[in-house]
């Protein structure tokens, strides 16, 4: 009788401290926005979704680019500083090739991953080894849905500027693409951007193997992605892809010509956004409407 009442305390107070925790700390728990329309079975709609393709991907200002650490020298037609430059050559390019292996989509959310022909190459050569790294930019943000160009607000100007990023649909889980490499010592990372502007480098960890291997990684829960009001969802973007050498490996295998190659690229997510009447009336003011009321007559004429 006595273990039965111990037994029966300990549970009203777990009880008792859940809830005192649920008071203190309510930014832990995971709520959703209440509406009239509630979810007809869960809050979650759990998708692979492709986010890339590459198939009508374009390189250079107003597609995917790439940039090295450390810099390309300025100028660089001369002999002299030719011999100086820390990059001998680097070139981003989309070419026909891809894994055989990689699923061909009959159904997508976001009407890629249908085909499968054109994948992106990185070719390049530092001349010394060291911390050299790669970056491959991703192509100017557009919205995921109807691919119109994405505008945010940039404080330093005060104007609303396109940036450059890869959006992820709904609340992402983990992001997956595929690499092909040719056993050079590189580590993959991932850089996305939260809604307030924060980066976050996701570590894919090393791609020093040889032909073509699905890569994923997992987005931590501390990354905010939704927010107390609607829309909910709030965007989270890919950067960059960052290929970063191992300098613990042998340094004459840090200054050959090296090559990568990227295809499909994947967003796990929850697509679940609320539903209520009236959700698309912000729409009236998008397309530079300055105002939807009509001027009062003055009684001049």
């Amino acid at each position: 009788m006595l273990k039965s009442n111990k037994r029966i305390i300990i549970v009203l107070f777990n009880i008792l401290c859940a809830s005192v925790i649920g008071l203190i700390a309510p930014d832990r728990v995971d709520s959703k926005i209440v509406t009239n329309v509630p979810a007809d079975v869960s809050g979650e709609e759990l998708k692979a979704v492709v986010i890339e393709d590459f198939e009508e991907a374009t390189t250079g200002e107003k597609g995917w680019d790439i940039i090295t650490e450390p810099k390309v020298l300025k100028g660089g037609d001369n002999e002299k500083t030719k011999m100086k430059n820390p990059v001998m050559l680097v070139e981003l390019k989309l070419i026909p090739g891809y894994p055989n292996d990689m699923k061909v989509e009959e159904w997508s959310l976001t009407g890629l991953g249908k085909k499968k022909e054109k994948c992106l190459g990185a070719h390049f050569q530092f001349r010394y080894p060291g911390t050299n790294s790669i970056h491959i930019i991703a192509p100017p943000e557009k919205d995921w849905k109807d691919k119109t160009p994405a505008m945010s607000y940039n404080p330093a100007t005060r104007l609303k500027e396109q940036e450059r990023g890869l959006q992820l649909p709904g609340k992402a889980k983990g992001i997956s693409l595929w690499v092909h490499g040719r056993g050079n010592p590189y580590d993959l990372e991932v850089w996305v951007k939260d809604f307030k502007g924060d980066t976050h480098i996701l570590k894919c960890g090393s791609v020093n193997f040889i032909g073509w291997r699905p890569i994923k990684v997992y987005l931590p829960t501390y990354i905010p992605q939704s927010f107390e009001s609607y829309p909910q969802t709030r965007v989270t973007k890919i950067v960059r892809l960052v290929l970063r050498a191992q300098i613990s490996t042998a340094k004459e295998e840090l200054s050959t010509e090296t090559f990568f190659f990227f295809d499909q690229i994947k967003a796990l997510s929850d697509t679940y956004e609320v539903n209520f009447d009236g959700s698309d009336l912000h729409k009236v003011f998008e397309g530079g409407s300055t105002s939807t009321t009509k001027e009062p007559d003055s009684g001049k004429k």
